[in-house]
């Protein structure tokens, strides 16, 4: 009993019509990529591993030429600070200018300068206007 296997000729017009592949992938310079790519990767491995081994000995050193007064002043950053907590400095601040804008008190008490709740300056400008302001 023989098997009679079909031989194609090529590919089917129906595979053409619908613009389907018509041969496999190569599969050599996808190798050929991932040697390479494996080749780099032991390279760089191994010139790290050398400059490790000839510079280990500098990097255990941690003397330094600076007072310790120097390197106190070198660890804190210049002010302006950032903020340790935002959250609870912006409520502060908000708390803080709004308690200053809903009350009254001295700006410069030798001067007779005074702040004012922010709603009575705006009647105080409605009834008299801006020219009294100065």
């Amino acid at each position: 009993m023989s098997h009679a296997h079909a031989q194609s000729e090529g590919p089917s017009a129906d595979s053409l019509a619908l613009n389907h592949e018509v041969s496999d992938a190569r599969s050599q310079p996808i190798v050929w990529g991932l040697v390479m790519v494996s080749v780099v990767l032991l390279l760089a491995f191994g010139v790290m591993a050398g400059l490790l081994a000839i510079t280990a000995g500098s990097l255990t050193d941690t003397s330094n030429t600076l007072s310790n007064s120097e390197m106190s002043q070198m660890q804190l950053p210049p002010a302006p600070r950032l903020e340790q907590n935002p959250r609870v400095d912006g409520d502060r601040i908000v708390t803080e200018a709004t308690e200053r804008l809903e009350s009254y008190g001295w700006v410069n008490e030798r001067v007779g300068r005074a702040h004012i709740p922010i709603e009575r300056a705006m009647e105080l400008i409605l009834e008299h206007g801006l020219d009294a302001v100065k």
